[in-house]
C-alpha cells in the first residue's frame, strides 16, 4: 500500500517494525540495509518482504538487539519466531497486522557516514548502491539484477563498481562479469520488473558482461 508513511515498496507494518527497532537504545550501531533501505531512500520501488539491520562487528550486538526487539514486539502483541539464531546473524519472523522477516547481522562496517531516512538510519546512498552490486556479485538473485539495473540509471556503472570495491576488497571484475551472465537462468516472469522492460534489462546486462570481459582482455 502507498501513503505518506509507506511509499510504494514498503508496507505499513514494515515501517512500524523498523521504527520500533530504531526506537530501542539497543539498536545503536545498526543501519537499515538491503531492499528496504533502497526503497526508504527512493532508490528503487521494488516491493520487499523483509527488513535487514546490519552493524559492524565493533558497533553493535545481534544478541542484545534481538532480545530488546523481541521484548518490544511482544509488548505490542506481535509474535516473534526465531528461524536462525547466532551471535553474528539472527533471522526472525515477526507477525502482527502482517508478517515479515527481520534479519539482524554483523557485517562489514560502513565506509561512509550513515544517511537518515523516514524510518531510521541507512547506509549512505552510494554505499547502498555498492552493497547491492556486491549482492549481484555474490548471489545474483533475480531481485539483484532488477535493483542494480535501477541503480545504474541513477549512478552509472563505474560508480557502482567503485563503491562495491570500496566495501569488499575481494570484488573481482572477471567473476562479476560471469555472474552477469547467469541472468539467463531466470524466466521473464521471475524478474521483478514490468514485463515491457525485461528485454531491455537482459540486453543491458549482456552488453555489460561483454564490456567487462573486453576491458579485462585489453
Amino acid at each position: 500500500m502507498s501513503d505518506e508513511s509507506s511509499p510504494e515498496g514498503l508496507t505499513d507494518f514494515q515501517v512500524e517494525v523498523a521504527r520500533v527497532f530504531f526506537g530501542l537504545a539497543e539498536s545503536e550501531g545498526f543501519l537499515l540495509a538491503g531492499g528496504a533501505a533502497l526503497v526508504a531512500q527512493a532508490l528503487t520501488d521494488r516491493p520487499t518482504q523483509d527488513l535487514d539491520f546490519f552493524a559492524g562487528p565493533d558497533s553493535g550486538s545481534v544478541v542484545v538487539a534481538r532480545d530488546a526487539f523481541e521484548t518490544a514486539a511482544q509488548e505490542r502483541g506481535w509474535s516473534v519466531r526465531r528461524v536462525r539464531d547466532g551471535v553474528t546473524f539472527c533471522r526472525l519472523v515477526v507477525s502482527g497486522s502482517d508478517s515479515l522477516v527481520v534479519d539482524l547481522a554483523l557485517d562489514t562496517p560502513p565506509s561512509r557516514p550513515p544517511t537518515a531516512s523516514f524510518i531510521g538510519p541507512t547506509f549512505d546512498l552510494e554505499e547502498l548502491a555498492g552493497r547491492k552490486t556486491l549482492a549481484l556479485f555474490d548471489r545474483a538473485e533475480a531481485r539483484d539484477f532488477t535493483d542494480v539495473y535501477a541503480l545504474v540509471q541513477r549512478y552509472g556503472k563505474e560508480l557502482l563498481l567503485a563503491r562495491a570495491a570500496e566495501v569488499d576488497m575481494g570484488f573481482d571484475m572477471a567473476v562479476f562479469a560471469q555472474m552477469l551472465g547467469t541472468l539467463s537462468r531466470f524466466e521473464d516472469g521471475e524478474l521483478p520488473i514490468p514485463g515491457g522492460r525485461v528485454s531491455e534489462l537482459r540486453s543491458f546486462f549482456a552488453s555489460w558482461a561483454v564490456e567487462l570481459v573486453d576491458s579485462l582482455a585489453s
